[in-house]
């Protein structure tokens, strides 16, 4: 996919993996995909991917953020993960490379 565009904001989010914790206990990682899509059969731009994976070994089914506002990308340059569930619990997000990184992509 060549010819696709590219947004330049999204390059630090390609096959990335943040821990999330609250109060310094860890409670999982997201993981953070950055695809091709079509918001209209002419409009080529692209979309994240992310999923939660929580330390008991649960995961959520993926979800997708995409301009022009990208709120979960927007919250994870802030440093934070905000889930939206009915509390709209609020995590501390950092990158995570290496090993366990590794083991979630």
């Amino acid at each position: 996919m060549d010819d696709w565009p590219r947004d330049a904001r999204l390059d630090p989010f390609r096959d990335t993996v943040w821990q999330l914790s609250r109060g310094g206990i860890v409670q999982g990682r997201l993981t953070c995909r950055v695809v091709p899509s079509r918001r209209l059969p002419w409009q080529k731009s692209e979309s994240v991917w992310y999923r939660l994976h929580w330390v008991d070994g649960r995961h959520e089914l993926p979800r997708e953020d995409h301009g022009p506002g990208w709120p979960v990308i927007s919250d994870l340059e802030r440093g934070r993960f905000v889930l939206t569930d009915l509390a709209g619990t609020v995590f501390e997000a950092r990158q995570v490379d290496g090993p366990a990184a590794d083991e979630l992509l």
